[in-house]
């Protein structure tokens, strides 16, 4: 008896006990993109000019897709708290937003498979393809498109932009901005 237990065992495996269990992996805090940590100082990345918030620089870890980047700087203590990159495809043979598309997916994969990022598309047009985390994520708000760059019916290139905002940094600019805002009434 034991013999064909053990037979049916092998031939037949039982998929409730022994298969895989697929767990949705819950998104996670992105904390550092291309060397960039949310939350740092923005001296650390670029020289700061003094009455903005949005500044050039190449970050700290080289990219082949995205070489330079934005960073946006809260008011006050001037900390990362956005981070905007984009590239350009051009090509007089092949289709750039297929291209672009193909290179979205791929990011799309990796945010996917690193930090449990779900995303949706949001616009699937003629000139503009557009993927987007749902608002459940209260961590990161991520955006990526693929726009094509032109007037008209003369579209010359594709650009593919990725946005990344840490929503804890986002709090406490707006906490800044309120207190910037008190102190310019009392100026007043």
């Amino acid at each position: 008896m034991r013999k064909f237990l053990l037979i049916f065992f092998l031939l037949f495996p039982i998929y409730g006990a022994c298969g895989e269990v697929n767990e949705e992996k819950k998104p996670e805090e992105i904390q550092e993109l291309f060397g960039i940590k949310f939350g740092n100082n923005c001296n650390e990345y670029v020289t700061l000019e003094p009455n903005s918030d949005m500044y050039n620089t190449k970050g700290k870890v080289p990219n082949k897709l995205f070489k330079s980047h934005i960073i946006y700087c809260t008011s006050l203590t001037k900390r990362v708290w956005k981070i905007f990159t984009g590239t350009i495809f051009e090509s007089e043979t092949l289709d750039e937003l297929e291209i672009c598309k193909k290179n979205l997916r791929s990011l799309e994969n990796h945010f996917s498979e690193k930090y449990g990022i779900k995303l949706e598309v949001k616009e699937d047009r003629n000139y503009e393809y557009k993927l987007q985390n749902n608002q459940d994520d209260i961590h990161n708000q991520l955006e990526m498109r693929c726009t094509r760059v032109g007037t008209g019916k003369h579209w010359s290139s594709v650009r593919l932009n990725l946005i990344v905002t840490n929503l804890k940094m986002v709090s406490e600019g707006l906490n800044e901005d309120k207190q910037l805002s008190a102190i310019d009434k009392k100026g007043l």
